[in-house]
């Protein structure tokens, strides 16, 4: 009886090994893919590839995106593909936060 936990121990263990390599975890969102994808999809041509070229209005894009509550959803209105516009949206995260910041202390001045 003693033999038998032990070795349903094993088996318990090398199932769940085999159903984790059948389903591996998706791969990680780098930013950098972000910035190819923003370039890649003609984005870099307007708005330069920091998003900050001043566009015909006086804004540019991170100002845009800094006032939107959902800035990756505003992204949706250009990139249609799902990861495409998430791996723009890490790209864009920082300069986004960096242009609501400035926003902000200019708002306060």
């Amino acid at each position: 009886m003693k033999s038998v936990f032990p070795l349903s121990a094993i088996t318990i263990l090398l199932l769940g090994q085999a159903a984790v390599s059948q389903n591996p975890a998706p791969p990680a969102l780098d930013p950098g893919e972000g910035k190819k994808v923003f370039a890649a999809a003609g984005c870099a041509k307007c708005h330069d590839a920091d998003g900050s070229r001043k566009l015909p209005d006086g804004s540019t894009l991170l100002a845009r995106l800094a006032k939107n509550k959902d800035p990756e959803m505003r992204l949706a209105t250009r990139l249609k593909n799902e990861q495409e516009r998430h791996q723009v949206f890490l790209y864009l995260q920082p300069m986004i936060e960096r242009e609501r910041s400035s926003a902000s202390g200019r708002a306060e001045r």
